[in-house]
């Protein structure tokens, strides 16, 4: 395996960087989102064994939103999410 992030563990660590800046416990983020705290700590850990329900609970509990958009044609890296993360934030006129 390489040395890149799973997209799992980047996705959980840029969840765990949005509830810190809110100043949001994991707690509060599992009693928003209706989920259990361990759910919480597998989401932002990048674990495999959450369910989506558990990642809707988190998206939910969290206050934030999800959008979907088109690959770029002439992304260099088309599955980078870390790249795509990015470029989302760069481009939302709220941020």
């Amino acid at each position: 395996m390489d040395n890149k992030k799973a997209y799992r563990e980047v996705l959980g660590e840029r969840l765990k960087a949005f509830r810190e800046e809110r100043g949001l416990t994991a707690y509060k983020v599992a009693q928003n989102g209706n989920i259990r705290i361990e759910q919480v700590k597998a989401i932002e850990s990048g674990e495999t064994n959450y369910t989506i329900d558990a990642f809707l609970g988190y998206i939910a509990g969290s206050d934030l939103y999800m959008y979907f958009a088109e690959k770029s044609q002439g992304r260099k890296k088309p599955h980078d999410f870390e790249d795509i993360a990015n470029m989302a934030i760069k481009n939302d006129p709220i941020l």
